[in-house]
């Protein structure tokens, strides 16, 4: 039997949530709350080498005026037990934050393009459904002149499919 949306037939999780925005900058930017979405898809074959991560796209929008951001990174998913789970990514990130930082509550980013990492500790709740606390991080490493970076730290709900 085929199957009902071929289109999809990569698409192995879909992964919603909110952040609290910029917990550790320099500056401290504007709190609020971040919404972040994430696509998961499965690990293509020739990826096993690297212990088969698979690709995400995601974005993280601040809702009050601060740096969004939005990313391509490969992430890892380790069981720890039958419904416990730890979560990890690195990429890349594009930001619309402040490169240099003009004002003292804005973080100073240096570079358009950014690394990004993940880490997450997660609940299956269901088979298909997961709950996980999640932090996100974004900088570019001392590559450019400023590096204030942003992290952001939340709760996110997964579906699998």
């Amino acid at each position: 039997m085929a199957e009902p949306y071929p289109a999809f037939t990569g698409l192995h999780e879909v992964r919603a949530g909110v952040y609290a925005h910029d917990l550790t900058g320099p500056a401290h930017e504007r709190d609020g709350v971040d919404l972040n979405g994430e696509i998961l898809f499965k690990s293509p074959g020739f990826l096993a080498w690297a212990f088969a991560p698979r690709p995400r796209l995601g974005g993280t929008v601040s809702t009050n005026g601060g740096t969004s951001l939005a990313y391509a990174d490969l992430g890892w998913t380790i069981g720890l037990t039958d419904r416990i789970f730890a979560d990890l990514s690195i990429g890349g990130a594009i930001h619309d934050g402040s490169l240099g930082g003009s004002s003292s509550d804005e973080n100073a980013y240096g570079c358009r393009v950014n690394f990004h990492e993940t880490l997450s500790l997660g609940y299956r709740v269901a088979p298909a459904v997961s709950v996980m606390l999640s932090a996100e991080h974004m900088s570019n490493a001392g590559l450019c002149d400023k590096n204030d970076g942003l992290t952001n730290l939340g709760i996110r709900l997964g579906y699998g499919f």
